[in-house]
């Protein structure tokens, strides 16, 4: 009996201990364990957001190259994911190191060399930049260039606590003539989503008054008038449940190339012509209630195609690079745009116009946000644009724009981008 609680008093405690021990070392490997997932799954949400930029080309390709290896890496991510989801986090890991070399591999091989006008480079020089005027307006030709379009879009916020979207465009395609349909379109955080699209497929009326000029068209019992004058344009569009009212009011116009003729931004790419940004306004009536949207507008008026040279549709998806970011903030508004190798800006700060001397896209996340960070009359711009809306079919896509001018915040900021990637977007994994 003696020997027995001897025995007792000597094992249980052991027992216990090991136990403890075994309980203890499970929970740490539990935890080692579950810190390597976390750590794969970071590495995965890096990549997946890698490999997105990569598909979208949401960067300078022209800077830095095209990435030849992104299906592949894609797949392999898309492997890596299947990995972690079966517990195998070391094979996911393996899986996304060959990925992210594959990602962070670049060539320049297939851009295009050439030598596009360098608008940027003599600040002082400033061209015949100039707020466009109703004869500007009028052209149906600029320096032998055909006109494309006329475009107007519009991003604000709303008194009831949304976004809203429009855009509306009569285009000639370089035609000489008006190209149906006459677009139209609304769209609001509400569903992000869904673009409502009121296009109308019958030739507008052109008329002209002593300061504007108007097109307008009429389809049953919807009806659209776009009215343009010497830094200003009004549209209104109504339907049987639906009325929108939009103003801008724009103090400079951004010239391509300065005004000074034809661009070659592309490789037999020419193209022309004058962009206006400013404060705008807009107010949705809808079944008798009424939404007043505060925010900005931005009025294109394009020159490009014609028989001596592509259109700048078909050439950018050939050679791609777009960034095309007209932006508007109570401190600060402009247009920053690269196509190919072409780089051109214009600022207005302060009352005063500038041609910045560089600016540099840096991507956040693919297809959403980026940076533009910009150098110009001696001031810096931090420009942070997020979007929440895109039209796939137009490449276009709008949203907010925030950051610093010279480290002072700015505030209700808008901005508006057209994107278009070398070749479309790669509709390759992961999606």
């Amino acid at each position: 009996m003696k020997n027995r609680c001897t025995i007792t008093r000597i094992v249980l405690p052991l027992l216990l201990c090991t136990a403890a021990w075994l309980t203890n070392t499970w929970a740490g490997g539990k935890i080692m364990q579950d810190a390597a997932v976390s750590e794969v799954a970071q590495r995965l949400a890096t990549l997946q957001n890698r490999y997105d930029v990569v598909k979208y080309q949401w960067y300078d390709i022209y800077a830095d190259g095209l990435v030849p290896g992104a299906d592949e890496g894609g797949k392999l991510i898309i492997d890596a994911k299947a990995a972690l989801s079966g517990g195998n986090a070391p094979q996911a890991a393996k899986l996304l190191d060959s990925a992210e070399k594959l990602l962070s591999t670049y060539e320049k091989g297939a851009l295009p060399v050439y030598t596009p006008p360098e608008p940027m480079k003599n600040q002082g020089d400033p061209g015949k930049i100039h707020l466009g005027t109703l004869s500007d307006l009028k052209m149906m030709e600029f320096a032998g260039i055909p006109r494309w379009n006329y475009w107007y879009n519009f991003v604000g916020k709303g008194d009831d606590g949304e976004q809203y979207m429009i855009y509306v465009c009569i285009n000639h395609h370089g035609t000489g003539k008006i190209v149906l349909p006459v677009l139209f379109a609304i769209s609001s955080t509400k569903n992000p989503a869904a673009i409502q699209k009121l296009n109308f497929t019958t030739l507008p009326v052109y008329t002209e008054g002593k300061e504007s000029i108007t097109y307008s068209v009429k389809e049953g019992n919807r009806s659209l008038t776009y009215t343009l004058a010497q830094g200003k344009v009004k549209i209104s569009y109504k339907d049987a449940d639906m009325t929108v009212e939009t103003s801008a009011k724009f103090d400079y116009s951004f010239w391509y190339n300065k005004g000074l003729g034809g661009a070659e931004m592309m490789p037999n790419a020419v193209m022309a012509g004058f962009e206006e940004m400013g404060a705008a306004t807009a107010t949705f009536t809808v079944k008798k209630k009424k939404i007043a949207v505060k925010g900005f507008a931005e009025q294109e008026n394009l020159f490009c195609g014609g028989p001596k040279s592509a259109d700048y549709r078909t050439a950018l998806l050939k050679f791609g690079n777009e960034w095309w970011v007209p932006f508007h903030t109570d401190q600060v508004s402009g247009l920053f745009c690269m196509t190919g190798r072409y780089r051109d800006a214009g600022l207005y700060y302060e009352g005063n116009y500038y041609t910045p001397s560089e600016f540099k896209v840096t991507p956040l996340k693919g297809n959403t946000s980026f940076i533009i960070d910009a150098k110009f009359g001696g001031n810096d711009l931090h420009l942070i644009v997020d979007l929440w809306g895109w039209d796939p079919k137009l490449y276009e896509h709008w949203g907010n724009a925030a950051g610093t001018v010279n480290g002072k915040k700015l505030t209700n900021g808008f901005s508006w981008l057209e994107h278009i990637p070398q070749g479309g977007v790669n509709n390759s994994p992961p999606q």
